[in-house]
Parts: structure tokens; C-alpha cells; sequence
């Protein structure tokens, strides 16, 4: 069974581009950080689920199953802020409505970016006693301490290398005031495992006082539980690399002795906004659920594809607008092509057409495994809908059904690997009504009767069937209404 892959991809751990290989062979496990349900998911956090449900289906593609993991932080600073701003002095008790809300949304505009469900789904609330567990033990092995009032921190001196994940010094950190300094610290970096509770929020009983988790420690505890002890790779946002994957490394290598307890780590650009980071502080955040009110999910999803992961991504509609007329022109080789067959002989291919697909395919692969460049991929199946509009449907009677099937089968499984044609399928009726349109204007122009056959092609366009005649073929692609408002 598969574990080396073709796949080469930097490696932030590491500061390379290095050869893909699971340690389970024909199994890879991953684990992504998830939201902090406190507010709308947006598009800079899209970007990232869309990113790692790419790679995902790259990997199936390449014969893998994938075990990804995605968790919910369900309690957290920001949810109980949240709660107070709506609840009031029924925060303590109504708190949790705030991430279910949240989660909910989630789930939903993940289902309309067609972002495939995650092997698990895990909460911090869920796992307390798994964290309690962890954080005993750092304290038995010296790398974590109890504060006076009952908090417990990690003690970043006291495990090798702090800092060399991210590329930070420590002194530098310290001198820039990077980390606020807590009461019951030993040092500005170290980090909470363990926070003592305060009067009017949410806690759990711990042998150390009532509280709840630290950040850092909860997405290493989750990810181990479900993944085991090393795991293949561990991905989110550029802004997580530090502190929060700094710590996390830092608190498995204190536990455990491991150098890195995920062997690729995996990050994804910002979204940028006019040229500036997206963030609530500049206030130019874009809720999914807008971009979502104006365009089906898969524009955003060719959209995200056509920027390289690592790099940052601006974005704006105009963008969305071309993503909209690259899967038009995607839609219209699918329905085409897929007619096209229906009619096809078994000859021979004496228009090489199968050797010349066969190149688009391999322009895809190439760049799927030089750093997962999706935005070369994209623009391989952008080219090869292109070539089956403007040559495959030109060269029918030099072709046969058994090339045409092929390239139809390669154009369907590139689209599947980045997650766009979703729209494939037309319902029964809709199907027949516009094959019962093409076959009356057909016999209206054999009968000449052109005005009439003219005025049938733009009725069926206002209603959304594209008819293109090829000669005395004429070949239809219906509109899946990729832009739902203007």
C-alpha cells in the first residue's frame, strides 16, 4: 500500500519542501485547528477549511484514506465575552448558546462550500479530564507549575529549543513585549495550561482549582487523542505559528521527548482586503454567510484554489466574478463533452485527442505535487475545458467514444479533487425539456424556417440553456446559477 507520494511541500517545522510520506501505509492523519465559535466564520477562515478539504481529496485521489480531524475551541475568553455582551447577568448560565450557535453556522456554510465532514469533529469541553490528565503530568515532569491562585503554567525554559519552530528568539519576544505578563508567572512566555476561575464564568473541577483549559494546551491533546503520537500533518492559519503551534510543539516535546508530534506542518496565507490583512480590529472582515447570499459556495472554493496556499490571497468580487466565468466555460465542456459521447463511434482516434488530454492531466498532477500549486491545477482544468470546447467537439469524426470517455473521466476526476463541478447533475425534467428544445429548432432550421428557430434559442437562453450549434450538431449546457444575486 501506498506511503511515499508524489507530493513535495514545505514543511514549516523544518523550513523545506520535502517528499510527502505517511506512516501508515495507505492511511494519512491530520489534524487542522479549528474555529472559536464566538462570532461568524469568514472568509479568511474559509480559505483555510477549503484549502485543507483540497488537499484531503488530493490525497484520496492519490489512493490514500485520510483521517482529518477539526476541532471546536467551545470555551474560550472571547465566547464568554460574547455571552456577557448578550446575556448580561444570564452569561453564567446561557454561555454555551453562544458556540452552539456558532458551531451550527459552521456546519452549514462548510456544507455549501462543499467542504467534505471531518473524521471527527472534537470539543474542548469534551476532552477536560483528557487535559487535566496532561497537564499532571508536565507537572511531574517539571515543565509545568502551580501558581498561587491555583493556575497552572508551562515553563518554556525548561524545554529544549523554545522558539526555533516559528523562527522567534526569545529574547526578542521578552524585549517586545509580545507576551502580557500574568500574575503567578515565572517568565513573560510562559503560557497557561490551566486558568483559575473567575467569579460569573464557566468552570471545571481540577486538582489544582476550579477553571478551565488553556489554548495551546487543548489542540495537542485532541489532536494525539484521536490521531495518535506521531501523526502525519498538522495545518491552519499562518497567524497560528506562533504562539499557539510554538506551544503546542513546546508541550509534546516536553511531555513526550518528541522533536515535532505531527511530521509536516502545514499553513495557509492570510486573506487580504485592499492590501491589508483581514482582521476585526481594521474591521474589514467578510462573513461567509455574504459572500454565500451572492455566489454558489464553488466559485469561492476556484476562487481560493487560484492563489498558491502559501501566499497571501486579496481578497475581492471582481475575483469571484472570474472564478463564475471560468466554471461557466467548466460547466459548458462537461455537458458538451458528455453529449458528445452519446453520439461518439468506435473508430479510431485519428485526431490524437486522447494524447493531447493526457497533457492537461499531467500539467495537473505536476503541480498538485510541486507544493500543492493549486493555482497551476486550476488553471490546467480551466485549460482543458477550454480545449474540449474549442478542438474535442471539432474533431468528433476523427475520434472515438473510448477516447472521448477518458478524457472525460480525467476532466471529471480533476474537477472532484479540487471540488468544483458540484453541479453536475440536472434533474430528469429540466434534462428533457432542453434535449426536446434542441431537437424543435433542429427540424424548424432543416425546414428553414430560421426566424422561428432563432427566436427558440433566445427563449431557451433567457431560461438558462446555452445552445451551440457545430455544424449540423448543435450541443447544450444548462446554467447552474453560480451567481445567485448581483
Amino acid at each position: 500500500m501506498l506511503t511515499e507520494t508524489p507530493l513535495r511541500i514545505y514543511n514549516t517545522a523544518t523550513k523545506r519542501v520535502e517528499q510527502f510520506v505517511v506512516r501508515t501505509p495507505g492511511e494519512a492523519s491530520g489534524y487542522v485547528c479549528g474555529i472559536t465559535p464566538y462570532d461568524s466564520v469568514h472568509v479568511g477562515h474559509g480559505r483555510v477549511y477549503v484549502v485543507f478539504d483540497i488537499f484531503r481529496r488530493y490525497l484520496e485521489h492519490l489512493g490514500l484514506r485520510v483521517k482529518l480531524v477539526i476541532n471546536f475551541t467551545d470555551i474560550d475568553d472571547k465566547i464568554i465575552n460574547r455571552a456577557k455582551e448578550e446575556f448580561g447577568a444570564e452569561a453564567y448560565r446561557r454561555w454555551r448558546e453562544v458556540p452552539e450557535r456558532y458551531i451550527r453556522e459552521y456546519y452549514d456554510v462548510m456544507n455549501r462550500l462543499y467542504v467534505k465532514p471531518a473524521y471527527a469533529y472534537p470539543r474542548v469541553t469534551e476532552n477536560i479530564e483528557d487535559m487535566i490528565s496532561w497537564i499532571r503530568a508536565l507537572i511531574e515532569k517539571g515543565a509545568a507549575y502551580v501558581a498561587p491562585d491555583g493556575s497552572v503554567y508551562f515553563e518554556v525554559g525548561r524545554v529544549p529549543r523554545y522558539g526555533e519552530f516559528s523562527g522567534q528568539k526569545i529574547e526578542e519576544l521578552i524585549a517586545g513585549a509580545r507576551v502580557e505578563p500574568e500574575p503567578g508567572k515565572k517568565n513573560p512566555l510562559d503560557f497557561a495550561l490551566w486558568k483559575s476561575w473567575t467569579p460569573g464564568e464557566p468552570w471545571w473541577v481540577s486538582p489544582w482549582c476550579p477553571g478551565r483549559p488553556g489554548w495551546h494546551l487543548e489542540c495537542v491533546v485532541m489532536s494525539t487523542k484521536y490521531l495518535g503520537l506521531p501523526f502525519d500533518f498538522h495545518g491552519g492559519g499562518a497567524d497560528l505559528i506562533f504562539p499557539h503551534h510554538e506551544n503546542e510543539v513546546a508541550i509534546a516535546r516536553a511531555l513526550y521527548g518528541v522533536d515535532y508530534f505531527a511530521k509536516y506542518w502545514i499553513h495557509v496565507g492570510y486573506v487580504t482586503v485592499g492590501g491589508e490583512k483581514m482582521s476585526k480590529s481594521l474591521g474589514n472582515i467578510v462573513p461567509l454567510r455574504e459572500v454565500l447570499s451572492k455566489y454558489d459556495g464553488e466559485v469561492l472554493r476556484l476562487a481560493y484554489a487560484m492563489s498558491h496556499y502559501r501566499k497571501p490571497m486579496e481578497f475581492n468580487y471582481e475575483l469571484l466574478d472570474r472564478a463564475v466565468d471560468m466554471l461557466k466555460t467548466m460547466y459548458t465542456a462537461y455537458d458538451e463533452l458528455k453529449q458528445a459521447i452519446e453520439g461518439a463511434g468506435d473508430g479510431e482516434d485519428r485526431a490524437g485527442l486522447g494524447a493531447e488530454a493526457a497533457e492537461y492531466v499531467k500539467r495537473f498532477e505536476d503541480a498538485l505535487a510541486d507544493d500543492f500549486s493549486t493555482n497551476e491545477a486550476a488553471k490546467a482544468l480551466y485549460d482543458m475545458a477550454r480545449f474540449i470546447i474549442s478542438k474535442a467537439l471539432y474533431s468528433l469524426d476523427k475520434t472515438n467514444k473510448a477516447a472521448l470517455s477518458k478524457i472525460f473521466a480525467d476532466y471529471v476526476a480533476m474537477a472532484e479533487v479540487l471540488g468544483v463541478l458540484n453541479k453536475r447533475d440536472i434533474g430528469g425534467d429540466l434534462m428533457e425539456l432542453a434535449k426536446a428544445l434542441v431537437e424543435a429548432r433542429a427540424r424548424l432550421r432543416a425546414e428553414r424556417n430560421y426566424a422561428l428557430a432563432d427566436y427558440i434559442r433566445e427563449r431557451a437562453r433567457a431560461a438558462g440553456v446555452e445552445m451551440h450549434d457545430m455544424g449540423p450538431k448543435t450541443f447544450f449546457t444548462i446554467d447552474r446559477r453560480l451567481r445567485i444575486s448581483s
